[in-house]
């Protein structure tokens, strides 16, 4: 009995733990940017439904200046963190961000990431020969009007054309929406996965997690069914009773389980084991899809 009792109080904690994770699965960024000139970083998030995700400023590197920020919910367990930024060093630098996870201002996960950047350098002349023949000259009179004038002018134009430029970046950046069917985004979404280089790189973990949250999503997008915060015992209650699912119970039960090992006992999963869970997602998505939109009826009707 209280064997039994431990082994609840086990599974309740990493259900906890899990339901308040925040990890960083994808980031992009320009290896080398001109120094002063703005480039853009982009953070793709995977968190716990039912939570907010916020930057935490004080992480942000001082080597650069944040111009413009944009977040994008894309399903009620991932979202994406656009960032235009303004480098103010020279050489290699690290742009560090931190993502909290929080409900009603409590912060209850974090999420740390550095992109390393090499900022272009500035021209210098390093001969030593080289001095000045006379000292500096400041124009007087009305040519000193005029060259400030220039100046300013220049200036304005500049700042207004870099002002116009990241906000035609950000609004690009916020427009773009995945119309695509529920199907072929989780398919796509698998494909980018393997391609990752989390499995090459060990994160297991942050691999299954993402290919969890593939499997929670297409549930949200193809039947509107919001499973993105359930357990994996929740998720096979929610789903019994659906016509669609009912076939794939047991191989549902299977790709779960694999999950929850790694996620929580710390298993290391063998490539074997990882090409079945695959499949098995694979084959829900194809199988429960729409016909006229199904892989699987594309190739009947050819």
């Amino acid at each position: 009995m209280k064997k039994t009792v431990l082994f609840s109080l086990f599974l309740f904690a990493a259900a906890f733990v899990s339901a308040q994770e925040i990890n960083v699965v994808e980031k992009r960024a320009a290896e080398t940017v001109p120094f002063a000139q703005p480039f853009a970083l982009q953070f793709v998030l995977s968190h716990t439904p039912g939570y907010q995700v916020t930057v935490d400023e004080a992480s942000l590197s001082k080597d650069f200046e944040i111009t413009q920020v944009n977040a994008v919910q894309n399903s009620p367990g991932t979202m994406t963190y656009d960032f235009t930024a303004l480098p103010f060093v020279l050489g290699k630098a690290t742009f560090t961000v931190t993502f909290e996870l929080t409900q009603n201002e409590k912060p209850f996960a974090r999420a740390q990431e550095e992109v390393f950047v090499n900022i272009t350098r500035a021209k210098t002349f390093n001969d030593q020969n080289l001095r000045e023949i006379r000292p500096p000259h400041i124009p007087s009179g009305w040519l000193t009007w005029l060259l400030a004038a220039l100046l300013l002018g220049a200036l304005i134009y500049v700042l207004r054309y870099w002002w116009k430029r990241t906000q035609e970046q950000a609004r690009s950046v916020a427009d773009v929406q995945d119309t695509r069917p529920g199907n072929v985004i989780a398919l796509s979404k698998i494909d980018a996965l393997l391609d990752s280089g989390l499995w090459e790189n060990r994160q297991y973990k942050v691999f299954y997690i993402t290919l969890s949250d593939i499997l929670r999503e297409y549930l949200w997008r193809q039947f509107g069914v919001d499973a993105s915060a359930d357990t994996s015992a929740e998720l096979l209650r929610r789903v019994k009773n659906m016509t669609q699912m009912a076939p794939f119970m047991y191989q549902l039960r299977d790709f779960l389980s694999s999950g929850d090992l790694v996620k929580f006992a710390k298993a290391v999963p063998s490539e074997q084991v990882r090409d079945k869970d695959v499949k098995i997602l694979r084959e829900i998505i194809i199988e429960t899809a729409p016909k006229e939109l199904s892989p699987a009826a594309r190739e009947d009707e050819a």
